[in-house]
């Protein structure tokens, strides 16, 4: 069995009571879902079909990312998010791996106006760098985890779902949103056969990228005060031979420094530190200790250059890392990730 298009969708305004209303019903199941003035209701197979005879069908989806929410003034906005277009990159254990290339942002309050304001938010998502997985049994793979936390059963790593906050109107409405909606992640994967001797295995690489400090090159650089650092990645290399699984992990990420690259064209980015080396401590300490807490002992690797603003970001780093060598961090042998990540 294929991903289809398995979700239609439906929408009514009502001129009687002034409300717009959107159903989402997929195939072979039933139930669906209605949205209606902010709250989502469960509907079974009579409900739906009664509700569908006044509805006016919009066109399919692959599936559900959530609710995307803001606040305009006094006014909370509402957009179901849905897949319109989506590639096929692989196939890993009983799941497939999808790129997401184009998504619908359907409005809940019926309101042109709305889609001018996130058409910047859908260019990201269509930008060819996130992905999901399916499964004809309901129970794919975990893109979030890597294999060695998915052995252990540990939950989703909130780090690398994209779309976490999307799915907190259907847990509020009590919806199970493993039936409905689907966990996306920001990075790449590439999936080739490999073959060992008369064997075939399947080869992967999935980059992670996570969310906690998220933004451009150039605007959003080194730390912040909670110890998340920009451009951090969690990138997997992974082999599936028979009931066999290796896996290596290594982790990248800006310079745990508070620091800035201001400036419009490319080679005017000056580094500039915008906090000292004693004010950077405390979330310099907080970043390696979410690192060792998630990844246990780390080898560490300054791939700073050693010109200009490079090289005073290696003397910082390298100062505040001596200071904690010499407390609680002794075990380790330091490291860091490069400037400027391609």
């Amino acid at each position: 069995m294929t991903l289809g298009k398995t979700f239609r969708v439906y929408h009514c305004f009502k001129d009687e009571s002034n409300t717009y209303s959107v159903l989402l019903e997929q195939r072979n199941k039933n139930e669906a879902l209605l949205f209606e003035a902010g709250i989502i209701r469960l509907l079974d197979s009579v409900e739906t079909e009664a509700c569908k005879k006044n509805y006016i069908r919009l066109p399919d989806a692959y599936g559900c990312l959530g609710i995307l929410q803001f606040t305009l003034g006094d006014t909370i906005i509402q957009y179901l998010v849905l897949v319109n277009s989506c590639l096929s990159v692989g196939k890993v254990l009983n799941s497939e791996i999808f790129r997401i290339t184009e998504t619908n942002f359907l409005s809940l309050r019926n309101n042109p106006q709305d889609l001018e304001r996130i058409q910047e938010v859908r260019k990201v998502l269509n930008s060819g760098t996130f992905y999901f997985s399916w499964s004809s049994s309901g129970v794919s793979l975990d893109l979030t985890l890597c294999e060695q936390r998915s052995n252990f059963g540990a939950d989703s790593d909130n780090r690398f779902f994209w779309n976490k906050t999307m799915h907190i109107s259907f847990i509020q409405n009590n919806i199970e949103g493993k039936n409905w909606l689907l966990k996306v992640i920001c990075g790449g994967i590439e999936i080739r056969t490999i073959y060992v001797g008369h064997l075939q295995a399947r080869g992967c690489i999935i980059s992670r990228l996570s969310s906690e400090r998220a933004g451009t090159r150039f605007n959003v650089r080194g730390t912040n005060d909670e110890g998340f650092v920009a451009n951090f990645v969690e990138t997997e290399q992974v082999i599936y031979l028979e009931n066999k699984i290796c896996s290596y992990v290594q982790i990248r990420g800006s310079v745990p420094l508070f620091f800035e690259q201001p400036g419009l064209q490319v080679g005017s980015h000056k580094v500039k530190l915008s906090r000292g080396t004693e004010a950077s401590a405390p979330s310099f300490d907080r970043h390696l200790t979410q690192i060792i807490k998630r990844y246990g002992d780390q080898v560490l690797i300054n791939l700073l250059g050693s010109k200009e603003g490079e090289a005073m970001l290696s003397k910082t780093f390298q100062k505040l890392s001596v200071l904690e060598e010499n407390t609680s961090f002794s075990h380790l042998v330091m490291e860091f990730s490069e400037l400027c990540p391609a």
